[in-house]
């Protein structure tokens, strides 16, 4: 899977250091066994250029899991990419189909507005491009109101692979890639992954 460079820091002192070794501009996001979504507890900071911009990050962090009562166990220091058209793939197992693929619009919008289609596992080419073309919302790949066309190709080729892992690795229980941020000429980037390993 194309990611964005990344590594977790367990105190402040390992994330300015990450960082120097990344390069800035960063991004921090707190790491919790008791945070799902990241952004529901303030835990994502963005675009810090400097090292006095992380320190005071990695305060706030710090700070909003205490408010929230849960315990942070690090922050992940991860490059920052630039901007592009937000996407979302995932996996998830049905008792009763097996495993299932999804695709759609990402980012925080993704449980909102619920545009996403799904699949039954294993996936052809056929059926991904019939996914990517699936969205109510599929205007956004074709570089709406200037934003960057999204490169379909690369596209199909992570469902294909999510595909692959959701039958060869059958221990995966859900697996989602939200955001995938898609960036043009220059493919896709997943900025943050949710795996789920067992029941």
């Amino acid at each position: 899977m194309p990611c964005a460079a990344a590594r977790v820091a367990r105190t402040r002192a390992d994330a300015l250091s990450i960082a120097g070794e990344l390069g800035y501009p960063v991004a921090l996001k707190i790491v919790s066994q008791a945070v799902t979504h990241k952004s529901d507890v303030g835990g994502v900071r963005l675009d810090l250029t400097d090292p006095e911009e992380l320190r005071r990050a990695y305060d706030v962090l710090e700070s909003r899991a205490s408010a929230a009562r849960v315990s942070m166990d690090g922050a992940l220091v991860q490059r920052m990419v630039p901007r592009g058209v937000e996407l979302f793939v995932g996996m998830t197992r049905d008792a009763q189909v097996g495993p299932l693929i999804a695709f759609g619009v990402g980012g925080t919008m993704v449980e909102l507005f619920g545009d996403v289609v799904f699949r039954i596992a294993p996936l052809g080419r056929v059926d991904a491009d019939e996914m990517i073309e699936g969205i109510r919302a599929r205007r956004v790949l074709d570089g709406y109101r200037g934003a960057p066309r999204v490169d379909r190709d690369a596209l199909r080729a992570v469902l294909l692979a999510v595909s692959r892992l959701a039958v060869e690795m059958t221990e995966v229980s859900e697996l989602d890639l939200n955001p995938l941020v898609a960036l043009g000429a220059d493919g896709l980037l997943a900025v943050d992954a949710r795996v789920r390993v067992g029941k």
